[in-house]
């Protein structure tokens, strides 16, 4: 019986989201196709073994050369830095052992938001306009930004996920506040455009040269946006899935999906998002270690598709390269 090792924790600040989409794992796995071994990726930046994913205290540490006597193939559920940008991807080769999702350069280009808008832009994909700032700005360039973009905008760190630092700002006097705290969580941060009474949707991809693409679902945000305590803590947010759209739609989003997770070299599963508005589609960004928690739109997508939470699991893993 393969062993598959599910790695999750790790440093970034979506380290409690990372345990949650474990837990789920955890909850729906096929023990009678696979072992599962409980890799827990503390933030003091070492791997310890565990027994019981409610019980992270009892542990027993596991250096990275003996990943291959504990498992065959990794499952990460590693979001956020460090897990999900190709840097664990790459610990693993480097260990020859076999993991579920995006390769090294697919994992670091989705991940950091700013690299994936310029390549996208580059290959014509519409996106909302957007300005990239790196870490030293002067206050000029707020100046420049009020001069480019119209109220409202969003401030978000290049590198993080689960909105994790970002700001909808409705007055340019907050916006030096705002790239204040997204510095926070990075060293670049990129300005968006805001649109108003747009639709936010979702779509799940699954498979390597075979895909496997859903229907759209839509997010209808509690609060202004879908940030971190929307997804995670308030459970207010409504998830239509399917969205409501026209088969025109839906075939052109799902076509751009398609087009970019291949552009991308994306392999195993990904979530790439979508902004629309007055019929026009915008690529919003790929997540290719999306959540995995009880009220995460992929795993919902995909069994809206037909397969469920078990058989998405096993499907991931036979991807696995």
């Amino acid at each position: 019986m393969l062993k598959i090792g599910l790695i999750f924790g790790g440093l970034s600040n979506e380290h409690e989201v990372s345990i949650n989409s474990a837990k789920n794992i955890v909850k729906n796995f096929d023990y009678n196709k696979y072992k599962l071994v409980l890799i827990y990726w503390k933030r003091d930046g070492r791997f310890y073994v565990i027994e019981d994913i409610n019980n992270l205290k009892n542990k027993q540490l596991i250096a990275i050369e003996a990943f291959k006597q504990k498992f065959d193939i990794s499952l990460l559920m590693t979001h956020g830095k460090y897990g999900e940008d190709g840097v664990l991807q790459a610990i693993l080769e480097s260990q020859k052992i076999k993991y579920c999702g995006c390769k090294v350069l697919s994992s670091a280009l989705c991940m950091d938001k700013a690299i994936f808008k310029q390549f996208a832009g580059g290959q014509k994909f519409p996106q909302v306009k957007f300005e990239i700032i790196a870490d030293k700005f002067a206050p000029n360039e707020i100046n420049a930004i009020k001069k480019m973009f119209k109220l409202p905008v969003f401030v978000k760190p290049a590198n993080s996920g689960s909105s994790v630092g970002i700001t909808k700002v409705k007055d340019f006097a907050k916006l030096k506040l705002a790239i204040k705290e997204a510095f926070k969580h990075d060293s670049k941060v990129i300005i968006e455009q805001g649109i108003e009474k747009l639709h936010e949707i979702e779509v799940a991809i699954l498979g390597n040269e075979k895909l496997i693409i859903s229907e759209p679902g839509e997010v209808l945000p509690f609060k202004e946006f879908y940030d971190y305590d929307d997804k995670y803590i308030l459970n207010k947010t409504k998830l239509i899935i399917p969205a409501k759209l026209n088969r025109q739609m839906i075939f052109k989003i799902k076509e751009i999906a398609g087009k970019i997770y291949k552009l991308c070299d994306c392999s195993g599963f990904a979530r790439i998002d979508f902004l629309i508005k007055n019929n026009k589609v915008y690529l919003n960004e790929i997540n290719t270690l999306p959540g995995f928690t009880q009220n995460s739109m992929y795993p919902l997508l995909m069994m809206n598709s037909g397969i469920s939470y078990k058989e998405l699991i096993n499907k991931i893993i036979e991807l696995s390269s």
